[in-house]
């Protein structure tokens, strides 16, 4: 057994000696999607000068800051020299002071101030220019010899960051790994040999004893890295699924069920017991207000005080968490953007883009979400009504969502689809605009125009590469479902919260009042089919649906129905043309059932114990979600694939029912193999992201169904070897261990 240590992080890692109790499950979670996802930000950081300097955003933090403040900033630690650089636009007028915080014992929100955490005093920010507050100091390297960088905080002058912290910051998950990563990270200070680039020039960095780290095991190969990895997507699954944060019995898998893909639908709430936590408000009185139980039932939809909790709450659909690696980069207008205030936020989350608290990254997301879903009461009293996450907490579940789905976007130019009603669907949706005739006119009815804001399906611009928040409409649809229900549900300005963005132009008549420009976050499509009803707001029920709103004047008179650059992308389809989109939508959603459905599969096979059963039931939901997607649309265009995805079914149905492990294993081969078969039968062109091939295995399709030992230990750790089991039709050897 061994313990990891590493600033604010402790992960335990099981080594193969343990028994098999022991295994790490990461259930819908690859670890192999979460390296590929820190391998990309390592690129971009390093290429924005992270090596150097340490950059964290400061801001607003339900869990910490002791008023209300719309300031922003950052702060940057020159690891060379020493120098700190503070910047805060938007302050209120009068003296604040700038601390640097180290939590010793691990950190909670609710810490007084004899605790045993370090503070250190930076100093008092001065005016500067462009109406901003600046600090700029110089670290006394040997003063602070032994402190970790875990905190940040802007409190009011003469005051602690207990009683007058304003704005708070704390180093990402991803930089923790990143600075865990390096040469540094196993060395005390003084005593470390810096290593030197090809060119010569010295890597020291003479303040990185400072950094917060996630410590990696033993040596500092590649098997450290997916230790780590893999024990973080292990813990935030256990955290997502059963942690209640001392609230009203609700966990994040309330509302986002790993088998209703991490979502919930009227359908799905029909199913569940009266006395299920997601509706507590219905039989815990200091909670009634919580939610509107008739559309939680009925829509699906829950409360959302966008604007603050003493504001009436809007009523929004559940996102799904799935692909969130591909979907939530913030566009800026570095990028080509259009916002200005999108930059404040460090990803596109919720469904207006804007729905974390502090500096609007995914880590922060879950605080927002603890304080509006899980509260005793509703005086939502942190320490009474609920706690915060912790810091090790946050990271554990940033670990989980984003190593679950996809790690990156298919290709749709390398696909051709065997249908060719689903082929034709492609062409349609995979164009940005109108054609134009001689005199500049658009040509309608032979383009879709999904791909400006849906680059091959997914949730990102072909323009800026990151997640188009856009005004498309949709709020100004007339007889939406929810106020037919309860006319007394506020219109839902999306992006912005408070006076500032105070509106009385929106609605279908543009005459009702609300709060906000417009503005919601794209969705990924891939998912798409299989996460109905659709939008926001759950206002339509189907795939055709939502693909058929886009011929509405809703959409087409909305700042949505032009590009950046102004051009025409309004969308006249025929029916005929709908069905093609949304026949081309399902598929895709089908063949990344199968992808996720194959990779619990192979997790299962190498777990020994009962959790495997439970593991396996996920994987043949996700089997049954491909038959639905691929039939709920009445026309049958894959019928050979349906019927290897019936066959693959009842082997997983089979293999769940508490066989033998060798059995299990053999079953669950067959019917990846038959998975692959029906993956084979819609599209040419498919790669599959999570096939590993296996050195010495013959090629065929039998091989795709196996992977490396390394790969299977990417997802579970602990695991004990079983005696070899016989596999007929293959040759014996060390592989038969894994099955």
């Amino acid at each position: 057994m061994l313990l990891m240590l590493g600033g604010t992080i402790a992960f335990l890692v099981l080594t193969d000696t343990e028994n098999s109790r022991s295994e790490l499950v990461t259930g819908h979670g690859d670890v192999e999607t979460l390296k590929k996802v820190y391998g990309r930000w390592k690129s971009a950081y390093e290429a924005g000068g992270g090596d150097r300097v340490l950059t964290i955003p400061l801001a607003y933090s339900r869990a910490l800051s002791k008023e209300l403040s719309r300031a922003r900033g950052r702060m940057q630690l020159d690891l060379l020299e020493g120098w700190v650089t503070v910047e805060i636009g938007g302050l209120d007028d009068g003296d604040y002071s700038v601390w640097v915080v180290d939590h010793k014992t691990g950190w909670h929100p609710a810490a007084k101030k004899d605790s045993p955490d370090t503070r250190f005093l930076l100093g008092r920010l001065a005016p500067g220019g462009e109406g901003k507050a600046v600090l700029k100091t110089r670290l006394d390297g040997l003063a602070m010899s032994g402190f970790t960088l875990d905190l940040v905080a802007v409190a009011k002058a003469d005051l602690d960051p207990e009683e007058g912290g304003v704005l708070f910051g704390t180093p990402s998950f991803m930089q923790r790994l990143y600075y865990g990563d390096k040469p540094w990270a196993v060395a005390r200070v003084g005593e470390l040999q810096y290593p030197h680039r090809e060119d010569g020039v010295s890597m020291a960095r003479p303040f990185e004893f400072m950094l917060p780290k996630v410590a990696h095991a033993g040596t500092r190969g590649r098997n450290d890295i997916d230790a780590v990895l893999g024990a973080a997507v292990a813990r935030g699954r256990e955290i997502f699924l059963n942690e209640t944060f001392r609230g009203n019995g609700r966990t994040c898998a309330t509302c986002h069920r790993p088998d209703n893909n991490h979502t919930i639908d009227p359908r799905y709430i029909l199913k569940l017991p009266k006395n299920d936590p997601l509706f507590v408000a219905e039989y815990n009185r200091a909670l009634s207000d919580l939610e509107k139980p008739q559309l939680l039932r009925q829509l699906g939809l829950v409360v959302a005080n966008v604007d603050g909790f003493d504001q009436p709450g809007v009523l929004r659909s559940v996102p799904h968490t799935l692909a969130l690696a591909t979907s939530i980069g913030t566009e800026t207008l570095e990028d080509g953007g259009e916002f200005e205030d999108d930059k404040a936020f460090a990803n596109a989350v919720g469904w207006s883009g804007d729905g974390a608290p502090g500096d609007g990254s995914l880590r922060l997301f879950a605080q927002g979400a603890i304080a509006q879903h899980m509260p005793r009461t509703l005086n939502r009293v942190p320490g009474v009504d609920f706690r915060f996450a912790t810091e090790q907490e946050l990271d554990a579940l940033v670990a989980y969502m984003l190593s679950l789905g996809r790690s990156e976007d298919i290709v749709l130019a390398d696909l051709t689809f065997t249908s060719p009603l689903v082929e034709r669907g492609k062409q349609l949706f995979d164009t940005k605009e109108n054609p134009v005739d001689g005199n500049g006119q658009p040509i309608f009815g032979q383009t879709a125009n999904c791909n400006g804001c849906h680059e091959n399906a997914g949730a990102n611009s072909s323009t800026t590469k990151k997640n188009p928040t856009r005004d498309s409409g949709v709020e100004n649809m007339r007889d939406q479902p929810a106020r037919l229900v309860d006319a007394s549900v506020p219109y839902d300005g999306g992006f912005g919260k408070g006076e500032r963005y105070a509106r009385i132009d929106c609605g279908p008549d543009y005459d009702q009042p609300c709060n906000g420009d417009g503005r919601f976050n794209t969705p990924s499509l891939v998912e798409a089919a299989d996460t109905a009803p659709f939008f926001h707001n759950n206002s339509v029920s189907t795939i055709e649906e939502a693909v058929a709103y886009y011929n509405t004047d809703a959409f087409n008179l909305s700042p949505g129905s032009l590009t950046s650059s102004g051009k025409n992308r309004q969308v006249k389809l025929d029916s005929s043309q709908v069905v093609a989109v949304a026949m081309f939508l399902r598929t895709l959603n089908a063949l990344e059932n199968i992808r996720s459905s194959n990779h619990m599969d192979r997790q299962a096979m190498s777990l020994s114990d009962r959790r495997a059963e439970d593991i396996i039931r996920m994987a043949a939901a996700d089997t049954e979600d491909a038959i639905e997607v691929l039939t709920e649309g009445t026309l049958i265009v894959y019928s050979d694939a349906l019927d290897y995805l019936n066959k693959a079914l009842k082997l997983e149905q089979q293999a769940a029912s508490g066989r033998g492990r060798g059995q299990r294993d053999l079953l669950l081969t067959k019917a990846v193999q038959l998975k692959e078969k029906a993956r084979d039968a819609m599209v040419i062109g498919w790669r599959d992201e999570s096939y590993t091939p296996v050195p010495g295995f013959p090629p065929g399709k039998g091989r795709k169904s196996h992977f490396k030992e390394n790969g299977r230990d990417a997802m579970v750790f602990g695991r004990r070897e079983v005696p070899s089991i016989p596999v007929p039709g293959f040759p014996p050897g060390k592989w038969q261990k894994s099955h």
